[in-house]
């Protein structure tokens, strides 16, 4: 019989996020961990390669990518 590893300091972690649409291709997200109570702005835009981007802010992927490396 082999014994369960014991898991210690387990905590949960909860984030949360609201988005909306400002102009074109242009999105805000509000994002934060209720815990903490602190919230951060993100703004994101496409560039001129998408009809209607302007590239005033980095890409949706750009900080999915960004997030992956920290």
């Amino acid at each position: 019989m082999t014994e369960k590893p014991k898991v210690v300091g387990l905590r949960e972690i909860k984030v949360t996020a609201e988005t909306s649409s400002l102009d074109k291709w242009r999105k805000q997200v509000i994002a934060g961990q209720p815990e903490t109570g602190r919230v951060y702005a993100f703004i994101s835009d496409e560039g001129n390669y998408m009809p209607g981007g302007e590239g005033s802010a980095p890409t949706p992927l750009t900080y999915f990518v960004s997030g992956m490396a920290l």
